[in-house]
């Protein structure tokens, strides 16, 4: 039997699966904290600088802090939430200058509760969408 290429054969028997085009598509976007970037905590709607990575999973949490973040809270109801997620510790931006002085607190999220901010697209030519 000889392969046929696209042009040869229906448009759906051509198309490429859904699953592959997201990831083509996706392929360049950053989904993960960036440690020493900013993400934006998906609960409250508020800017964090990140730390570090602080755990590779939420059982390494588990075993080093003694609770389970992916229970903690509202976080079984965010979509996402694994025992894969790695543990970022953040702090929470202050937008008021006049408390730019008093340093806060860190804590550790759950990857899913984080959103990347891509500020790099500020110097970067390529955008969402640009595949």
């Amino acid at each position: 039997m000889s392969e046929q290429g696209a042009i040869d054969q229906d448009f759906d028997d051509a198309e490429l699966p859904y699953e592959e085009r997201v990831a083509a598509a996706l392929e360049d976007v950053r989904t993960e904290p960036m440690p020493g970037g900013v993400a934006i905590d998906v609960v409250t709607r508020q800017a964090v600088f990140v730390r570090q990575e602080k755990y590779e999973s939420l059982e390494a949490h588990y075993e080093a802090e003694g609770y389970d973040l992916a229970t903690y809270k509202m976080h079984p109801y965010l979509p996402g939430i694994g025992v894969d997620n790695s543990v970022y510790e953040c702090v929470y931006l202050d937008g008021n200058p006049q408390n730019a002085h008093k340093p806060g607190k860190t804590y550790d999220f759950p990857s899913a509760r984080l959103m990347h901010f891509p500020a790099e697209q500020a110097w970067d030519d390529s955008e969402v969408g640009d595949v």
